[in-house]
């Protein structure tokens, strides 16, 4: 007897790596998500798919096996469209929320089961970028999970004395698995513009898991469009990406905002935002992490509940916002470790390569309003010859991004391993950063410092002290406990 499943070849995919197969694959998922099937490929089939204005809508499992995907980018009809999207079957629909403070633990509007809800207040901008890339920034927005009962069950990061808008959707409570399939894009070549594509697998359903699968890209020339991802993820809660092999991409140039200068873009393999419960475990990247000819492997925004184990790669980019940070086991390479967002960031037993062991993004002010821990760790500085802080940030406090911008107020340190070399340097090893010259007058949006710092258990390969900072006057209310 038959197990219940369909294939592609049953709606008329050949899988021989040349016949466009893409309607065959569309159908057979419109067939599976209707009478509640899950979908298996064959093992041994290569399926090409080509640029068509079109996507895979799956709502029930998949198992891509070892079957062999050859996706088309060089002729795009839309570059919007990914390949496959990961549906629900829960559509948005409006509530009422006149205000919100982050202390409020219950909402009241009309709905069944758990839902996330997304709050908008388009009369205030935050994350309002400064450099190469300045902009005005977003509408202050931010997704949290509410419960049946109406109970909060999310942080919240921001007060909202006006919602402009407010949406909810049903959480899917049947989880749903994609497993298995080798990937290959064959890059576009448009300008390199920031005219980003997608095309890949776009997660905008709750309780989904990716797993066993590896991304390849093929035929990346001089130039090329960016990508947003391939591997994505947006409007989601609790997602989790497993066991995957990725590629990340040639770095590009482009025209920045200001005129004459030009500024490297970003392409990303794994990408999201406006998420909630994201974990990334085993993720490995096919080009060695310490390789500057490619762009970081990650970029998110807005999402909360980060969790990573396991996983090997160029870089962790929060780019515009996380919220609540956990990492382990993990390895970044050139492009390091980058926060930008709130609440509390954990690391452990994990080595970053670059600059600082944790870099505060610049351009969005240097901002983590919350806490830092790190234990048992290991940073390897990309240039020691000169003076080297553990946490980065830089604010002459001269630019409004929006908020506040604010050092972690903790940073906790509980064995660190600096391997900065066995010779003697001249140049001092401190944790806390000089992220501002600006001591003689006051800012006009002034950087708030860090408040308590301790710090234990750091070696230095040099045999150099650890000392909290080099400029005492920065931080006149910081508690040290070494």
């Amino acid at each position: 007897m038959k197990e219940l499943y369909v294939t592609y070849e049953e709606f008329g995919a050949k899988g021989d790596g040349v016949t466009d197969d893409f309607d065959a694959i569309v159908a057979c998922h419109n067939y599976a998500n209707e009478h509640r099937l899950p979908v298996k490929a064959c093992d041994t089939a290569t399926y090409y798919i080509s640029g068509k204005a079109q996507h895979a809508t799956i709502k029930t499992d998949v198992d891509f096996g070892k079957a062999k995907f050859l996706i088309d980018d060089r002729t795009v009809e839309n570059r919007r469209e990914n390949v496959f999207v990961v549906e629900s079957d829960f559509t948005p629909f409006p509530v009422e929320i006149a205000s919100l403070t982050k202390t409020d633990k219950q909402v009241d509007f009309p709905h069944e089961g758990r839902v996330m809800v997304t709050v908008t207040n388009d009369h205030h901008n935050i994350f309002i970028r400064q450099g190469l890339n300045q902009n005005n920034g977003v509408p202050q927005h931010e997704q949290f999970v509410v419960d049946e009962t109406g109970n909060i069950e999310s942080t919240l990061n921001w007060d909202y004395d006006e919602i402009t808008s407010a949406t909810a959707r049903r959480i899917d409570d049947e989880p749903i698995t994609l497993r298995g399939g080798i990937f290959t894009t064959i890059a576009n070549r448009a300008p390199s513009l920031y005219t980003y594509y997608n095309r890949g697998i776009n997660v905008v359903r709750a309780n989904v898991t990716l797993c066993d699968m590896a991304h390849y890209v093929e035929g990346e020339g001089d130039q090329g469009a960016p990508y947003n991802y391939f591997f994505g993820f947006n409007n989601t809660y609790n997602a989790t990406f497993k066991n995957i092999v990725m590629t990340p991409r040639f770095t590009f140039y482009t025209a920045s905002k200001i005129p004459g200068k030009d500024v490297p873009m970003g392409s990303y393999d794994l990408g999201g935002g406006n998420s909630i419960k994201i974990s990334l475990i085993g993720i490995r990247q096919t080009k060695d992490i310490m390789d500057t000819r490619y762009w970081g492997l990650i970029g998110t925004n807005y999402c909360k509940e980060f969790y990573l184990d396991d996983c090997m790669m160029s870089r962790f980019d929060a780019h515009q916002g996380a919220t609540d940070v956990t990492i382990r086991n993990c390895s970044f390479g050139h492009q390091s470790l980058c926060l930008i967002g709130h609440g509390r960031c954990e690391i452990e037993n994990t080595t970053v390569y670059g600059p600082a062991f944790v870099r505060l993004r610049l351009d969005y002010g240097c901002h983590w309003d919350g806490t830092v821990s790190m234990k048992n760790c290991t940073w390897k500085p990309s240039v020691t010859d000169r003076e080297l802080t553990v946490l980065s940030a830089k604010n002459q406090g001269q630019h409004d991004f929006g908020y506040t911008a604010k050092m972690p107020h903790r940073i906790e340190i509980d064995g660190l391993e600096i391997l900065d070399g066995a010779e003697t340097k001249e140049h001092g090893v401190y944790v806390l950063p000089v992220y501002t010259e600006e001591t003689t007058e006051q800012a006009p949006h002034a950087y708030v410092p860090a408040r308590e710092l301790s710090f234990r258990n750091i070696r230095t390969e040099s045999g150099r002290d650890v000392l909290p900072m080099k400029d005492a006057a920065l931080y006149p209310d910081l508690k040290v406990q070494a």
